[in-house]
């Protein structure tokens, strides 16, 4: 049974054989801050905002996380 469960596991992958599968592209990393950004920005708190700029202090949506912070006033 074991076999039989190892040989459709590889037939079912896309890599070379006996290297476990293809692995998925590596997302854009600019495209995951700028969701984080957006998460955060929702979430509408000082706290959040300033997370992300801890985050990714030198990004440039870091400022746009400043300016946030400043219009909210708080």
């Amino acid at each position: 049974m074991m076999a039989t469960t190892c040989l459709v596991l590889s037939a079912a992958s896309n890599g070379p054989e006996g290297t476990g599968g293809t692995m998925i592209p590596p997302t854009d990393p600019e495209i995951v801050v700028e969701a984080e950004y957006k998460s955060f920005k929702a979430k509408g708190t000082r706290e959040a905002l300033e997370l992300f700029i801890a985050r990714h202090p030198d990004h440039p949506l870091a400022e746009k996380a400043r300016e946030d912070i400043r219009r909210l006033g708080k």
